[in-house]
């Protein structure tokens, strides 16, 4: 047993309104009553009361540094999500790829197709796609061959992924 257990996760934001609209957007989660209003809003449902997220109202903007935390968003398609944050008000910051590339850690299978995405605050999250272990095998495959970058990777992964 750990210490803990964690409760939800913090960001911090500097406009409550756009990080509520964004934030919910994206993880699917209503905005619920604050307890301190114009200082923080919460993620997460209503009844039963209980918050996943935080938004933490903040006056400095982030500066040029990485995130020290960050938030994975499972996804069904990166690609698409990668639209859909982008069209509110979000942006792409690291393009995707898989995960680990092919050869990169020998003996370690592909396992994830990810990006990095920044709210319209510049907070850092991924968007995150589990591989079929067809898709593992055929960038694993590909991957033994020399074939590949991350854009045929992905192409090879799309091309082996099962119907839904």
């Amino acid at each position: 047993m750990g210490i803990g257990r964690l409760q939800c996760h913090v960001i911090d934001v500097n406009d409550l309104a756009v990080a509520e609209a964004f934030w919910s957007e994206v993880t699917g989660l209503a905005v619920i009553p604050s307890v301190f209003p114009g200082r923080y809003s919460y993620l997460g449902q209503a009844d039963p009361w209980r918050h996943e997220v935080i938004l933490h109202l903040v006056r400095t903007e982030k500066g040029p540094e990485p995130n020290r935390s960050h938030v994975d968003i499972w996804v069904r398609d990166v690609d698409r999500a990668i639209g859909q944050v982008e069209a509110i008000g979000g942006r792409l910051k690291r393009s995707p790829t898989i995960y680990p590339r092919p050869g990169s850690y020998p003996g370690e299978e592909p396992l994830i197709d990810w990006a990095v995405a920044q709210d319209p605050f510049g907070n850092e999250f991924c968007l995150v796609r589990v591989l079929s272990q067809p898709e593992r095998d055929a960038v694993a495959e590909a991957g033994r061959l020399g074939d590949g970058d991350d854009r045929r990777w992905r192409a090879i992964a799309s091309s082996a992924r099962p119907a839904t």
